[in-house]
């Protein structure tokens, strides 16, 4: 890769006379920029944005947060954002927080020193007390932040969300309409921003089809094994169930496989649906049912308000709504 010296030996200027060409200052001379330009394109080189950001005091970086990296959509977020990040000229640095309010801390209380455009926080963990200070110490130091997930407007954060409880009604209704009425929810609750609110929406919608009982909640992290093992418990306690709605696809996949093991039926004996519409869902046999994510969407979002920063200091909310992926399981 060719770089800025080189542009300047063959163009035959100096090194500050390449910057102000690439800065668009007009003092210098028509024909010494041609020749800039002309020597820019011969030999295909691209500035570094970072470097280009730090001599104006501000890099080009932007640091996404994400509250537990082996969350597959979150992985899929991180992947969507660094493209977008990168079609605007801007480079991702990824700090992932694990599920952590100690690191999450740890890592805000430095943001402000490390010059950063931007810190995108995508975490569904409920956020402690503290963190509020210190995002406005970000803030105030001229980097941009934004949310994804869950709503920080109160904070004064523009935040891009999903319809999570409309959603979770939504689903849980298909599955009562297919004549289901001992639906489990399995998925996190306590501590989780996103979690509860998933958990509202199918509470929404087995209180109006008069059909909620308590006994049917499983309230378990994110992950395969939590979805295997809460099953295997329910079938061990001989607690009867004809649906699950499972609080992500990693939990729908564990589940899936314990009833698997017992000879349970899916969707004969038992109708399954996950959350998130990861890449396995689809490959699943029976195909999971699921509620749409749109990564892609989300994150142009992001660049958009990154890219067009709010002059009134606003924190728009913006809300992506989900769909139901009708496949086999359901």
């Amino acid at each position: 890769m060719a770089t800025v010296q080189e542009v300047a030996r063959r163009a035959g200027v100096s090194l500050a006379t390449v910057s102000r060409v690439q800065n668009g200052n007009t003092t210098v001379a028509a024909e010494i920029r041609e020749r800039v330009h002309a020597a820019i394109i011969e030999l295909g080189y691209r500035p570094n944005p970072m470097a280009q950001g730090l001599r104006k005091g501000r890099s080009n970086t932007v640091a996404l947060v994400v509250g537990d990296l082996a969350q597959r959509h979150l992985f899929e977020l991180t992947v969507n954002v660094q493209v977008a990040l990168e079609d605007e000229g801007m480079d991702l640095l990824l700090f992932n927080q694990g599920h952590s309010s100690a690191r999450l801390n740890d890592f805000l209380a430095r943001a402000p020193t490390m010059a950063l455009r931007g810190i995108v926080v995508a975490t569904s963990d409920a956020l402690p007390a503290r963190v509020a200070p210190l995002l406005e110490r970000i803030k105030a130091a001229g980097c941009t932040v934004l949310a994804v997930g869950q709503n920080l407007t109160h904070l004064g954060i523009p935040s891009v969300v999903y319809d999570e409880g409309e959603a979770t009604t939504r689903s849980v209704q298909y599955l009562l309409e297919k004549g289901h009425r001992r639906i489990a929810y399995i998925g996190r609750i306590k501590g989780s921003a996103v979690g509860t609110e998933r958990f509202k929406g199918y509470k929404a919608a087995m209180d109006a089809a008069g059909a909620f009982d308590p006994a049917l909640v499983w309230d378990r992290t994110y992950r395969y094994a939590a979805g295997h093992d809460a099953v295997v418990q329910a079938l061990d306690q001989g607690i009867a169930f004809t649906a699950i709605q499972a609080g992500s696809d990693e939990i729908a996949a564990g589940a899936m496989a314990a009833l698997h093991d017992r000879g349970v039926h899916v969707p004969a004996d038992v109708a399954l649906v996950g959350f998130g519409d990861i890449e396995l869902g689809s490959y699943l046999r029976p195909a999971l049912t699921t509620v749409s994510s749109n990564a892609p969407l989300a994150a142009r979002y992001v660049t958009g308000l990154l890219t067009h920063e709010q002059g009134d200091g606003s924190a728009p909310l913006t809300t992506i709504t989900r769909s139901l992926v009708k496949r086999d399981s359901a």
